[in-house]
């Protein structure tokens, strides 16, 4: 092979459904890793151009991201869906974009590597920073970078390497599985939600997967283990990048022998399942209501008397009472937000809402179901400051907005410490959709992120607040369904309380 020769990409023959053609900015690069590049929206690309397999298949990944990748303003609509991280997305893009370049013909298994991947599993194992481990199997995986960076991995710590083996066969397995949906490569626009590419749905739904396994340490996902350690990914050997066997640093000293297997936990966490329709939130419209009805406590502002204070208001007390309490002490109630699911599974009353403003003084309650309406109300507020609805509005039966509810609660909220109660049976779904587990954990991880008290029943909520009001701390109780997901995907029980 005549390596001097110069080849560079061309990027114009590409086409795609959802972006227009025109001409790039092609310039040259070292085949090493964070030099190539490419940029969509700019049409700028730096490849190598020396004719070497390594670059050829350098060339390869970066066309593929023109012919397939988001664009810029894209990547943040999928970004702020928050079903995923941007950096898990961002990995498993790479990893996509390398199977479909090996389904072309390139041979990424035996030739995309630049010889630094051993070196970051190493420090990576020495650090114990497990999320970029797992980032880095994914990025490498299916690739000969994989190889290397496990050899570093396991060099130090064996059980990691065998766990991220294990990680990085199963992610390119699911992309197998994705490839035979037939829209992996799809640039098409999908029409219900106006999200593009399509294809990229299998990355989001897979990078969930990837945030999932990041956030549980190694030492929980290899929990009551015994034995030796097994072979690593795709039947090699433990060997270190040069060939030799790997050995143990210091920092698996005092710990016994490998352990065997990739653990309980590790196995139990799985990806959701493929749905034609890419899962969504509608968007919140919170209806107007009237609210001519007060309540005990109006805004939860109460005045009691103190010995402090700055103008004495009750001088009466001098000779009534002997700690000569005569200031005013203003307390208000902590408020907070109660967000109630209004869908046909779920049942409330008019006088439920009011024994809620009475144990939480100051609190809002807004519940929510989706009307089906483009732009019909999905959402109404019953009560707050102190005052609440004479009746109860007419509501859809399906949900369609139980994340952004919660989202609105969060930034709603008297105090960044007011309490907020959630009321579900679970039975989560985005926009004209039903249940998807990525939609239920998205709203279970935002619950535990901001102490969100979860609840089956507005009664049950209703002596939440009370527990509050009389100085105790509130837990939740996870209804069934949202217990089922959370085990179904982090491989663990969802405790029923706190």
């Amino acid at each position: 092979m005549n390596q001097q020769a110069t080849i560079y990409a061309e990027p114009e023959w590409l086409g795609r459904n959802d972006a227009e053609n025109g001409r790039w900015v092609v310039s040259e690069c070292n085949p090493r890793r964070g030099e190539p590049m490419t940029a969509i929206a700019e049409r700028i690309m730096r490849v190598p151009v020396m004719n070497t397999e390594l670059a050829r298949v350098i060339r390869a990944h970066e066309m593929m991201h023109a012919k397939v990748s988001p664009l810029g303003d894209s990547f943040q609509q999928w970004i702020q869906r928050g079903i995923a991280s941007e950096k898990a997305m961002t990995v498993v893009e790479e990893l996509r974009v390398n199977f479909l370049i090996q389904q072309r013909g390139f041979d990424a298994k035996s030739h995309l590597a630049d010889g630094g991947e051993t070196a970051d599993g190493e420090r990576v194992a020495n650090t114990n920073d497990w999320q970029t481990a797992v980032h880095m199997a994914i990025a490498t995986a299916g690739t000969a970078s994989n190889k290397l960076f496990l050899n570093g991995v396991r060099r130090h710590n064996r059980q990691w390497g065998e766990s991220l083996a294990d990680i990085s066969k199963r992610a390119v397995k699911e992309m197998q599985k994705a490839f035979k949906t037939g829209t992996l490569a799809s640039t098409a626009i999908d029409t219900r939600t106006g999200l593009y590419p399509v294809g990229f749905s299998h990355t989001e739904r897979i990078a969930e997967w990837i945030d999932r396994l990041a956030s549980i340490s190694p030492e929980e996902l290899h929990e009551g283990e015994e034995g030796e350690s097994q072979e690593g990914a795709e039947g090699e050997n433990n060997e270190g990048a040069e060939g030799e066997p790997a050995k143990a640093s210091h920092s698996n000293k005092g710990r016994g022998r490998p352990k065997k297997g990739t653990g309980k936990r590790l196995s139990g966490i799985t990806p959701s399942e493929y749905s034609r329709s890419i899962p969504m939130w509608a968007e919140l419209n919170i209806g107007k209501l009237s609210m001519p009805l007060a309540t005990k406590g109006n805004i939860g502002k109460k005045r009691t008397a103190s010995n402090i204070g700055r103008s004495p208001r009750r001088m009466h007390r001098i000779m009534t009472d002997p700690q000569m309490r005569v200031f005013d002490k203003v307390t208000r109630g902590s408020g907070g937000v109660v967000v109630i699911d209004a869908s046909g599974s779920m049942n409330f009353t008019h006088e439920q809402i009011r024994k809620i403003v009475e144990n939480a003084p100051g609190a809002t309650v807004i519940s929510y179901s989706e009307m089906g309406g483009k732009d019909a109300p999905n959402a109404y507020i019953l009560a707050d400051k102190g005052r609440m609805v004479k009746d109860l509005p007419t509501q859809g039966s399906g949900n369609g907005v139980d994340f952004p509810a919660l989202e609105w609660a969060v930034k709603n909220r008297q105090r960044s410490n007011s309490p907020i109660i959630w009321v579900t049976d679970g039975g989560v779904c985005g926009t004209n959709s039903g249940f998807h587990n990525s939609l239920a954990m998205q709203c279970i991880n935002f619950c535990k992120k901001h102490n969100i008290v979860v609840v089956p029943f507005v009664d049950e909520a209703i002596a939440e607040l009370r527990k509050m009001k009389n100085g105790g701390k509130p837990e939740s109780r996870y209804p069934e369904m949202l217990r089922m997901v959370w085990k179904e995907s982090i491989g663990t029980e969802l405790p029923l309380r706190g």
